[in-house]
């Protein structure tokens, strides 16, 4: 099924030059715009001293980074590229496919300013952004669906794992951290 879809999905490139042109800027390029967006939100957090919702954020970033690379250790899987003959609009090394680490990113950070900052609507926006993001490395060829959502299973992992760590992290002792950051 997974090779079926992605076989699908890649049927469609070389159809119209916009869509792939959309679809090649969306799977390589795209990816900044996610993360200044969320360098700006994270910026003003800083500037406000919202301590908490940053370091929410950066614990979801590093857990799922940690995640991702202990799959990539245990499932090896080659691109689709390497497995069939197919049309490939962006080039990429034959290297470790699962799970995506351009989905990885991009869900892990929509998903941590989604569920621990204030900007909720950035984090709806961002999440599409990501979905998109998924479905463009899809389409240029270099990923299977099951890698995408590998990625977005990494990134929930991570934001389940943070959501546990939050609930030892008491405000208390981050007030503690503050001060003490505010002394130095």
């Amino acid at each position: 099924m997974n090779t079926d879809l992605f076989l699908y999905i890649n049927s469609w490139t070389g159809k119209n030059a916009f869509v792939d042109d959309a679809m090649i800027f969306s799977a390589q390029w795209l990816i900044y715009i996610l993360f200044l967006t969320s360098a700006i939100c994270i910026a003003y957090l800083v500037y406000k001293r919202q301590w908490r919702e940053v370091l929410l954020a950066s614990i979801t970033l590093v857990l799922s980074f940690i995640i991702l690379l202990i799959l990539s250790k245990l499932f090896i899987s080659d691109r689709p590229f390497v497995d069939h003959t197919i049309t490939q609009l962006l080039p990429h090394v034959a290297n470790q496919s699962f799970p995506s680490d351009h989905a990885t990113a991009s869900f892990t950070i929509a998903l941590a300013i989604l569920v621990f900052t204030r900007f909720k609507k950035t984090g709806w926006i961002l999440l599409a952004v990501a979905g998109l993001i998924g479905f463009a490395r899809i389409y240029t060829g270099v990923h299977y669906p099951v890698d995408v959502v590998g990625g977005l299973a990494t990134a929930l992992a991570g934001v389940g794992l943070t959501l546990i760590i939050a609930k030892f992290l008491r405000k208390d002792q981050l007030i503690q951290f503050k001060a003490k950051s505010d002394i130095n």
